[in-house]
């Protein structure tokens, strides 16, 4: 299984109580991310620290 690690800032989702986080471009390459793929998002505590672990449950075609 390959695993990247990237560091990314939280952003304000314009006009939304929501936060954007970027997937990098190494990340979107590497695993073929296309714009409108769908993820499932799994949010939890461990320890101190919040986890937020997503996966592509819906694949788009690429442009």
């Amino acid at each position: 299984m390959e695993e990247l690690e990237n560091t990314v800032k939280s952003r304000l989702h314009h006009g939304s109580n929501s936060l954007d986080l970027t997937i990098p471009s190494e990340v979107v390459k590497t695993f073929k991310i296309n714009p409108g793929d769908v993820f499932r998002l799994v949010a939890k505590t461990e320890k101190n620290s919040v986890i937020l672990q997503y996966e592509r449950v819906y694949s788009a075609k690429s442009g």
